[in-house]
């Protein structure tokens, strides 16, 4: 007779039973942690692929614009059918700091264009077909791309990420027998779609789209809590702010004022300008400057510009200019750069990179009295 012990109880059972009803269920994201991953991603994308950008600007020698990205949710199984026709698929993964795979996926256009420009052809020549040189070459500048992309992930999650060689393939969706990537081993699993938005200087402006598996986005998440001392309870406190796609406030470091394009630098003591200490030795302007009226004119938008430098050239020399030619300007390296507000020098200062973007940081204040007489 066997032992009772041998059996399951009832209520084992019923756990063992409800473990595997409903899988996909289970997993199923709340929408609330759903905003919050996808605009985590949503920002990450930017800072990676805008790194990313960069360096395949200087492998085509173009400028390269990608927008803010869209984030959306989709199953794994479902991702093939929102494509037609001949599409450039290149597989990540990685292998140190983060482990798993995504998938980047480049229309048939897209992948001309960088194809001919590597290869020194006419980016404008559409040939219809990409062979196995074009294929090379867009495998090459993907190789270079994701590599400054993981590196500025690395930068952004303070851990050491490396990442295998990207495969490229070309896959042509209207196949119903096409297999996407296995980025995902569950059919039913959530992947999530990050499409961009990529302006080619001169040339063109299309999409292309990166598929990240719910669970490895989890993963990275879980690394930038880690990196910057978050806890998901922290996450729950604050309030939600309706932004498009912005980083949630609690979880980036170095969260921009959304109404405001001047970056307070964190660790700084701030305190009021006494400009007395720039003008001890000179009178009052109080009498000639209405200051009332002044107070008026506070909430005026005035046009900011940084000048670089200048020159003179003769029609000659500005006809024989070509991509590559050298212009030498009037300003020394490490000279301060010169600031305008409407046209009208108010202070200099030193280029910085903020992000992805340039930025001036000021070193040098024009005396408020040449101030206001600039702006009278």
């Amino acid at each position: 007779m066997p032992n009772d012990n041998e059996f399951l109880s009832q209520e084992e059972l019923d756990k063992l039973l409800k473990g595997i009803q409903n899988p996909t269920q289970r997993n199923e994201p709340r929408e609330d942690e759903l905003d919050e991953i996808l605009d985590i991603i949503g920002e990450i994308a930017n800072i990676t692929m805008g790194s990313g950008a960069t360096t395949l600007s200087t492998l085509l020698r173009r400028k390269i614009d990608i927008e803010y990205p869209e984030t959306s949710i989709v199953k794994f199984k479902n991702i093939k059918t929102n494509f037609k026709g001949e599409h450039v698929v290149i597989t990540v993964e990685y292998t140190k700091g983060l482990y798993g795979m995504n998938t980047l996926v480049l229309p048939s256009n897209l992948t001309n264009i960088i194809a001919n420009l590597m290869l020194g052809k006419d980016p404008y020549e559409t040939t219809g077909e990409i062979d196995e040189i074009s294929l090379s070459a867009v495998s090459e500048a993907m190789n270079q791309m994701m590599g400054t992309a993981s590196t500025s992930l690395s930068d952004f999650l303070k851990t050491t990420i490396e990442i295998s060689p990207p495969i490229t393939e070309l896959l042509d969706f209207s196949d119903p027998t096409v297999e996407f990537p296995p980025i995902e081993t569950d059919k039913e699993a959530y992947v999530i779609s990050v499409k961009f938005k990529v302006k080619i200087s001169g040339i063109a402006e299309t999409v292309f789209w990166q598929f990240i598996p719910l669970k490895f986005a989890n993963t990275i998440k879980e690394k930038l809590e880690e990196a910057y001392g978050m806890s998901k309870v922290d996450t729950k406190k604050k309030p939600e702010k309706k932004v498009e796609r912005t980083p949630s406030a609690n979880l980036f470091k170095h969260e921009k004022d959304i109404n405001s394009n001047v970056i307070k630098e964190g660790g700084v003591k701030v305190r009021p300008v006494e400009f007395g200490e720039f003008e001890k030795k000179e009178d009052s302007i109080s009498e000639q400057i209405d200051f009332s009226k002044l107070e008026l004119l506070m909430d005026v938008p005035l046009e900011i510009k940084v000048e670089l430098g200048s020159v003179r050239m003769t029609l000659r020399e500005i006809l024989d200019l070509h991509e590559g030619s050298l212009i030498q300007l009037n300003k020394l390296a490490g000279e301060p750069l010169d600031i305008y507000a409407n046209d009208r020098l108010i202070a200099r200062g030193e280029v910085v990179v903020i992000d992805e973007n340039f930025g001036i940081r000021v070193t040098e204040i024009v005396s408020l009295r040449e101030r206001i007489k600039t702006l009278k």
